[in-house]
């Protein structure tokens, strides 16, 4: 927060304590629609992934510490809008409000990257189901992954030692003040969480027009997952929001109520879109059914029957073709006409098994 100067400090009106100016309640109606429809979504997610298809995964556990980590920004932004002054106009605060609206933005801020760094990891986490294994979208996938936990460890920490002593944040007249400038770190962070937005929900785009499905249901599938480029619109806006409360305006609690605003709209929508995927057995429920039946009570058995069936059947085929080609046995060979008709793709194929493979299981996640 910046320090007004004098000749600014002139002009601002007096000082109303009393009955000053305030945003009204826009904030708390738009957040106390988005909470609940964000709650829903978790929770139909969670009924999906453990009742009926029997096959949670981190990403689902994810998702839920995201949730947690939204409810509590959500229920912060709203404290800071309603308690704390960040509705009202800066010459209109007390500096006991003042200092409790820093220790807010402290606490906001540090919940803000813990719910959307949450968010990022269960939706990249997500697509290692679909990702093929050293393919250039596993790959692209581990590298965001990556660059989603560094920026979350380098901005978590920056936060909290920007300030030595950390109370030095919000005790705007302290003796002993050490602080590193707030701007520079903000934008940067914002900046890059629309970066990594942008990154995440364009990555499948490409592995989704490259399955071997209708046109119609490719497009669908498209438009399923761009959904999540409404959270990319929100951190933007957020992004903004901060650039012009830090350097272009010296009320910060009256412009910084947008920051607010974008915040919980940003964590909320981000799990909102994150589940959306999740939620397509919702309108193909005899697909998620049949999914479902092959993990009934979570048999291991049938699991492993999965993976050996291929196999022997591989073997066995191996096997007959070894017999069927066998000249050097009387009554083994087979008729060279009757070759051809009867020759099976064998282990030579063994790679595009393992592609096809790896497409069946993107169309069995994904549609």
């Amino acid at each position: 927060m910046r320090s007004a100067p004098p000749e600014v400090v002139k002009n601002w009106p007096k000082p109303n304590h009393v009955n000053p100016v305030t945003r009204g309640p826009a904030l708390m109606i738009v957040e106390l629609t988005l909470l609940p429809l964000a709650i829903i979504v978790v929770v139909l997610r969670m009924w999906i992934r453990t009742r009926w298809l029997h096959k949670s995964g981190i990403d689902d556990y994810l998702m839920c510490a995201a949730m947690i980590f939204s409810i509590g920004t959500t229920i912060l932004v709203i404290m800071a809008a309603e308690l704390y002054g960040w509705d009202k106009h800066v010459y209109d605060l007390t500096v006991a409000q003042l200092q409790n609206g820093r220790k807010a933005s402290m606490a906001g801020q540090t919940l803000f990257v813990l719910a959307s760094s949450t968010v990022k990891m269960s939706i990249l986490a997500s697509y290692f189901r679909i990702a093929p294994e050293k393919s250039l979208f596993r790959k692209l996938v581990w590298a965001t992954f990556a660059l989603v936990v560094a920026a979350f460890v380098v901005f978590l920490v920056a936060l909290w030692v920007q300030c030595i002593p950390i109370s030095s944040y919000w005790k705007l007249k302290s003796d002993h003040r050490d602080c590193i400038p707030e701007g520079p770190p903000l934008v940067v962070q914002s900046t890059l969480n629309v970066v990594t937005d942008f990154m995440i929900y364009a990555l499948p785009i490409p592995t989704l027009f490259s399955l071997r499905l209708p046109w119609s249901q490719r497009i669908g599938l498209v438009v399923l997952f761009s959904v999540g480029g409404v959270i990319v619109v929100a951190s933007s806006f957020r992004a903004y929001w901060i650039h012009y409360t830090l350097f272009k305006t010296y009320d910060a609690t009256w412009e910084g109520y947008q920051i607010w605003v974008w915040t919980a709209v940003e964590t909320n929508v981000g799990v909102i879109c994150g589940c959306i995927p999740a939620l397509k057995p919702l309108l193909f429920p005899s697909r998620a059914r049949h999914q479902g039946s092959k993990y009934a009570n979570g048999s291991q058995n049938s699991r492993r029957k999965e993976k050996i069936t291929p196999v022997v059947e591989q073997v066995e085929m191996d096997t007959r073709k070894l017999t069927d080609n066998d000249e050097s046995r009387p009554g083994t060979s087979a008729p060279v006409h009757q070759r051809s008709a009867s020759q099976r793709p064998m282990s030579g194929d063994t790679e595009k098994s393992r592609f096809d493979m790896d497409i069946e299981q993107q169309k069995a996640y994904m549609y």
